[in-house]
Protein backbone atom coordinates (compact mmCIF):
# COMPACT_ATOMS: atom_id res chain seq x y z
CA UNK A 1 0.00 0.00 0.00
CA UNK A 2 1.13 3.34 -0.68
CA UNK A 3 1.28 6.16 1.76
CA UNK A 4 0.80 9.50 1.71
CA UNK A 5 0.42 11.94 4.19
CA UNK A 6 -0.31 16.20 3.18
CA UNK A 7 0.10 18.31 5.04
CA UNK A 8 -2.17 20.74 2.89
CA UNK A 9 -5.21 20.23 2.43
CA UNK A 10 -4.06 19.60 -1.75
CA UNK A 11 -7.31 20.40 -4.64
CA UNK A 12 -7.08 17.22 -7.05
CA UNK A 13 -9.69 17.59 -9.69
CA UNK A 14 -10.30 15.16 -12.20
CA UNK A 15 -12.42 15.91 -15.57
CA UNK A 16 -13.25 12.89 -16.69
CA UNK A 17 -16.06 10.16 -18.45
CA UNK A 18 -16.54 9.30 -15.05
CA UNK A 19 -19.41 6.65 -16.60
CA UNK A 20 -16.80 4.94 -18.81
CA UNK A 21 -15.23 1.60 -17.65
CA UNK A 22 -11.78 2.76 -17.96
CA UNK A 23 -12.06 5.08 -14.97
CA UNK A 24 -12.78 2.21 -12.21
CA UNK A 25 -9.50 2.45 -10.95
CA UNK A 26 -10.03 6.51 -10.42
CA UNK A 27 -12.30 5.71 -7.61
CA UNK A 28 -9.78 4.02 -5.45
CA UNK A 29 -7.25 7.11 -6.00
CA UNK A 30 -10.01 9.39 -5.25
CA UNK A 31 -10.56 7.87 -2.02
CA UNK A 32 -6.52 7.38 -1.27
CA UNK A 33 -6.04 11.49 -1.93
CA UNK A 34 -9.26 11.53 0.28
CA UNK A 35 -7.28 9.31 2.94
CA UNK A 36 -4.15 11.02 2.79
CA UNK A 37 -6.28 14.47 3.58
CA UNK A 38 -6.04 15.95 -0.25
CA UNK A 39 -9.52 17.26 -1.63
CA UNK A 40 -10.17 15.39 -4.95
CA UNK A 41 -12.88 15.95 -6.92
CA UNK A 42 -14.05 14.18 -9.66
CA UNK A 43 -16.15 16.27 -12.34
CA UNK A 44 -17.33 14.04 -15.52
CA UNK A 45 -18.68 16.90 -17.65
CA UNK A 46 -15.51 18.28 -19.39
CA UNK A 47 -17.12 21.76 -20.48
CA UNK A 48 -18.65 22.01 -16.76
CA UNK A 49 -15.19 21.20 -15.13
CA UNK A 50 -13.05 23.57 -17.09
CA UNK A 51 -15.35 26.40 -16.83
CA UNK A 52 -15.34 25.63 -12.60
CA UNK A 53 -11.45 25.12 -13.11
CA UNK A 54 -11.05 29.12 -14.15
CA UNK A 55 -13.84 30.27 -10.90
CA UNK A 56 -11.97 27.51 -8.21
CA UNK A 57 -8.73 27.17 -7.58
CA UNK A 58 -7.26 23.87 -8.01
CA UNK A 59 -3.33 22.55 -7.17
CA UNK A 60 -3.40 19.52 -9.82
CA UNK A 61 -5.94 18.47 -12.54
CA UNK A 62 -5.84 15.32 -14.92
CA UNK A 63 -7.87 15.94 -17.50
CA UNK A 64 -9.12 12.79 -19.92
CA UNK A 65 -8.33 13.87 -23.74
CA UNK A 66 -11.30 11.28 -24.64
CA UNK A 67 -14.53 13.35 -22.69
CA UNK A 68 -16.79 13.73 -25.28
CA UNK A 69 -17.99 16.94 -23.80
CA UNK A 70 -14.95 18.68 -24.37
CA UNK A 71 -11.65 18.04 -26.42
CA UNK A 72 -9.22 17.56 -23.88
CA UNK A 73 -6.45 19.07 -25.85
CA UNK A 74 -8.61 22.26 -26.07
CA UNK A 75 -8.94 21.38 -22.54
CA UNK A 76 -5.47 21.55 -22.11
CA UNK A 77 -5.03 25.31 -24.48
CA UNK A 78 -7.39 26.56 -22.21
CA UNK A 79 -5.76 25.52 -18.85
CA UNK A 80 -2.25 26.62 -20.03
CA UNK A 81 -3.34 30.15 -20.80
CA UNK A 82 -5.68 30.54 -17.78
CA UNK A 83 -4.31 29.19 -14.90
CA UNK A 84 -0.77 27.67 -16.30
CA UNK A 85 0.64 27.59 -12.74
CA UNK A 86 -1.76 24.62 -12.00
CA UNK A 87 0.37 21.05 -12.96
CA UNK A 88 -2.03 18.87 -15.99
CA UNK A 89 -1.79 15.27 -16.29
CA UNK A 90 -3.31 14.25 -19.85
CA UNK A 91 -5.10 10.59 -19.91
CA UNK A 92 -5.64 9.40 -23.60
CA UNK A 93 -6.93 5.81 -24.88
CA UNK A 94 -4.66 5.93 -27.56
CA UNK A 95 -1.37 7.87 -27.58
CA UNK A 96 0.87 8.09 -30.28
CA UNK A 97 4.10 10.44 -30.95
CA UNK A 98 2.87 13.91 -32.32
CA UNK A 99 0.00 13.51 -29.58
CA UNK A 100 2.65 12.86 -26.95
CA UNK A 101 4.86 15.73 -28.20
CA UNK A 102 2.12 18.20 -28.01
CA UNK A 103 0.62 17.87 -24.87
CA UNK A 104 4.03 18.36 -23.44
CA UNK A 105 4.68 21.37 -25.28
CA UNK A 106 1.45 22.22 -24.27
CA UNK A 107 2.62 22.18 -20.54
CA UNK A 108 1.32 19.37 -19.31
CA UNK A 109 3.47 17.72 -17.11
CA UNK A 110 2.73 14.00 -18.11
CA UNK A 111 0.21 11.91 -20.24
CA UNK A 112 -0.34 8.81 -19.19
CA UNK A 113 -2.39 5.90 -21.65
CA UNK A 114 -5.84 4.65 -20.45
CA UNK A 115 -7.18 2.58 -18.86
CA UNK A 116 -4.84 4.05 -15.94
CA UNK A 117 -3.29 2.02 -12.93
CA UNK A 118 -4.81 3.85 -9.58
CA UNK A 119 -2.01 2.99 -7.96
CA UNK A 120 0.39 4.24 -10.21
CA UNK A 121 -1.49 7.62 -10.82
CA UNK A 122 -1.19 8.17 -6.95
CA UNK A 123 2.19 7.58 -6.89
CA UNK A 124 2.55 10.26 -9.59
CA UNK A 125 0.04 12.85 -8.26
CA UNK A 126 2.01 12.39 -4.67
CA UNK A 127 5.32 13.33 -6.42
CA UNK A 128 4.25 16.36 -8.13
CA UNK A 129 2.31 17.63 -4.79
CA UNK A 130 5.39 17.41 -2.98
CA UNK A 131 7.05 18.76 -5.10
CA UNK A 132 5.28 21.86 -5.30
Amino acid sequence: MVSLTVTTKWKVVMIADATDDDFTPLAPVLGMLSEAGALPELWNDGTEGLRRLMAENADLVVVDLDTPSLCGMDAQMRIAQVASRIPVILMASRIGSERRMWALESGAVSIVTKPVDGQTLFRYIDKLLKIQ
